[in-house]
């Protein structure tokens, strides 16, 4: 059950993105074309939760004890970056070298942006009060928020017809406004996906 509660109100109630706005710049970014957007939203929703689960017993095995605790971030980076690079790979095995190497130069790119979203889970400062199933389901649920959000940022934005907005609003105007209706629709439901599973 404390599996279930943390990845539901990692995902819904405290969704990165949206309810945090941690990571909003990449978001806005890079979520033009819903296509796109599953790949981007994959990647950095599997380096969250890499970076996520494999931070926490990190912090609390390796840093804590030996008092570095002040390394966790950087921990989370070499994680994130890493679990990047290896799932870059795999889906690169069968593409030409020109594919290969987009791939790999978005590598850093998606991994500091999950790392960010990593750090900001909240892992490694509430170590001593989570179990180890509360921090996987956080990390997986703030991974699947990311994935979310990423998605349904793009088609919403992708079905704006730019035609129809008026001349002042045009471009990132109008991404601000609906990044911010978004983010009060995310917060209007925080506290009911927590709440289902207690």
């Amino acid at each position: 059950m404390a599996f279930l509660n943390a990845l539901f109100t990692a995902a819904l109630d405290n969704n990165l993105v949206f309810a945090q706005l941690v990571g909003m710049v990449s978001v806005v970014l890079v979520a033009d074309r819903p296509q796109d957007s599953w790949c981007f939203g994959g990647m950095v929703a599997v380096a969250t939760a890499v970076a996520g689960a494999l931070g926490w017993p990190l912090y609390t095995q390796l840093l804590q004890p030996w008092g570095v605790a002040y390394l966790a971030p950087l921990a989370y980076v070499l994680v994130s970056w890493t679990a990047i690079v290896v799932i870059a790979t795999v889906l690169g095995a069968g593409k030409t070298v020109a594919e290969r190497e987009r791939l790999l130069r978005t590598c850093p790119i998606i991994a500091c942006n999950a790392a960010v979203l990593a750090v900001s889970l909240g892992n490694a400062a509430a170590a001593e009060t989570l179990t180890w199933d509360a921090a996987l389901g956080s990390s997986l649920g703030a991974g699947l928020g990311v994935l979310l959000a990423v998605v349904l940022f793009a088609f919403v934005r992708d079905r704006i017809d730019e035609r129809l907005v008026p001349a002042a609003l045009r471009g990132l105007p109008i991404t601000l406004v609906t990044a911010s209706l978004m983010a009060l629709a995310f917060t209007g439901v925080v506290g009911i996906a927590g709440g289902l599973f207690v």
